[in-house]
């Protein structure tokens, strides 16, 4: 049965658009590789990578590209965790899939849990604690939350540690902060409220038993509250967290 000129027409298009699509995939070389995780989480293992968003421009926003990102791995374009498939799929070149297996392999490791006791103390060399809190089985790469009081409210951390192949460790700190006045809040349609905000984490390398400090102070917490838009009340005063991490 012979074609129609409008069959004709597309036979071609289609024809034409997959020598593109096959000349686009050769030219550009990137392929997409799920790599599993025997041991850790694959979001620990993204975590003890350094990779702290899924793609190389970095997050986008009503479709818009984000920055490009110059520490991402060499070589590719997308890095996503999926811990309930035990997977990350990754897109890259083969020689950016080829480094970034080797360096998933040598992160898919169960270290054992740690040991943490935090003091929260007044700024100063000389100030004495005033309240503590000891966890045992800290997890690599896993949050844990801390609640420590100095009879004016309860101040709420997130610490978070992971080893580096140097022997040191990498221990990050959120601080907790008030949530945003509901009223400034969109009315129409679901709103999502957070249980609480953190701030940008800050970060120390230490090793075992050694100490780290962290400064939680109200005027950092008050600058970044009121760019989230949150309203809610502060006392006011300036923390120091100290934190340090033993065998169990």
């Amino acid at each position: 049965m012979p074609l129609t000129h409008w069959q004709r027409f597309f036979l071609i298009a289609a024809t034409s658009l997959g020598a593109v699509s096959a000349q686009a995939r050769a030219t550009n070389g990137l392929h997409w590789e799920r790599i599993h995780t025997h041991n850790a989480a694959p979001s620990v293992v993204f975590a003890k990578l350094g990779l702290t968003h899924s793609t190389k421009n970095g997050y986008t926003r009503d479709g818009k590209q984000g920055v490009p990102d110059p520490t991402f791995p060499p070589g590719l374009t997308d890095v996503v965790p999926y811990d309930a498939e035990k997977l990350i799929l990754v897109r890259g070149t083969a020689g950016g899939l080829s480094l970034f297996r080797a360096r998933v392999s040598a992160a898919d490791k169960l270290n054992p849990p740690l040991h943490l006791h935090a003091e929260l103390n007044r700024p100063g060399p000389d100030s004495a604690p005033f309240g503590t809190q000891d966890v045992d089985a800290v997890n690599d790469g896993v949050r844990t939350q801390i609640s420590l009081g100095d009879g004016a409210g309860a101040r709420v951390y997130q610490i978070t540690e992971r080893a580096n192949p140097d022997g040191t460790i990498w221990i990050a700190c959120r601080v907790s902060l008030p949530l945003p006045d509901q009223s400034n809040l969109s009315p129409t349609g679901p709103v999502f409220i957070p249980e609480r905000i953190w701030t940008d984490p800050m970060s120390r390398k230490a090793r075992l038993g050694e100490t780290v400090q962290f400064e939680d102070f109200a005027s950092v917490r008050r600058a970044f509250a009121r760019k989230l838009g949150a309203t809610g009340t502060d006392a006011g005063e300036d923390y120091a967290l100290r934190v340090t991490l033993t065998a169990n």
